[in-house]
């Protein structure tokens, strides 16, 4: 197993597959990781935000921890709502695209989940959950969603835009809408703390929640990775989760309101 040096000048006549084959599952994640997401992030960070780099990018805490709270909240129980999006994508005519490249993504998620022992569990989870966590919200939040922002001056169309850039990143369109919903909570919950920190905290327990899940089900693989509900979700959970995320995003909206308006009152003492 190992590419020969021959092979690396030629690897872009391999096949994503064929590179798996060649190095190794768990090596092509991390060098996926580093190179597509992680290691440009901060290049970008390094030359156009070297500045003050924590405020420019959110590499602060937020001002309360109730953001953690309430973005954790948020997460959680908008779940009947991302399940309702992945069933919808389902029917959608899109969910076919780059159908090969989806079935790809599936079969290697798929080995992915397949665990043997806590060892294997921990390692899916810094593959899997936190360097995605930390490279993606780098990449997608502190660099397009700040670039974006900054261009168009509309804060509500840099979110949207970005997270369907984020969704379509991915390659994955039979999961577009899901991964889209999820976008908009990592960009909305990233702006009004004016911290990376919360959706990177999120961004992690999404992902390492379905790591997890799939260790103690492993009779439920398939079902997990192609995101779509067995029985239909019921309506009265879909308005309960409609309101929930309502009632949350009201409340972080009007703590971001507050902390604006000390931050402008401390600027003018």
């Amino acid at each position: 197993m190992g590419l020969s040096f021959s092979e690396i000048k030629n690897i872009e006549n391999f096949t994503p597959m064929e590179i798996v084959d060649k190095i190794g599952l768990y090596y092509y994640i991390l060098m996926s990781q580093l190179t597509g997401v992680l290691i440009p992030a901060i290049l970008y960070i390094l030359v156009y935000r070297k500045k003050n780099v924590d405020l420019n990018t959110g590499f602060i805490l937020p001002k309360r921890n109730s953001y953690f709270i309430y973005a954790i909240f948020l997460l959680f129980l908008s779940y009947p709502l991302i399940q309702f999006s992945a069933d919808l994508n389902s029917k959608m005519f899109f969910s076919n695209w780059l159908s090969d490249e989806s079935e790809m993504i599936g079969r290697m998620t798929m080995d992915i989940l397949k665990m043997n022992g806590i060892g294997e569990l921990l390692r899916n989870i810094i593959l899997v959950g936190f360097l995605p966590a930390i490279g993606e919200e780098l990449f997608f939040r502190a660099g397009i969603q700040k670039e974006l922002l900054a261009f168009f001056k509309r804060k509500d169309f840099a979110i949207i835009l970005t997270a369907i850039i984020f969704s379509a990143f991915h390659l994955e369109f039979d999961g577009f809408l899901p991964r889209f919903f999820l976008g908009l909570i990592l960009g909305y919950t990233y702006y009004w703390s004016s911290s990376l920190w919360v959706p990177v905290v999120i961004h992690f327990i999404n992902n390492s929640l379905l790591i997890i899940t799939a260790y103690f089900t492993t009779d439920n693989l398939e079902e997990l990775v192609s995101n779509q509900s067995v029985e239909p979700i019921p309506v009265y959970m879909l308005m309960m989760s409609a309101i929930s995320v309502f009632v949350i995003r009201h409340q972080m909206y009007k703590m971001y309101i507050e902390d604006k308006f000390e931050n402008k009152e401390s600027l003018n003492d």
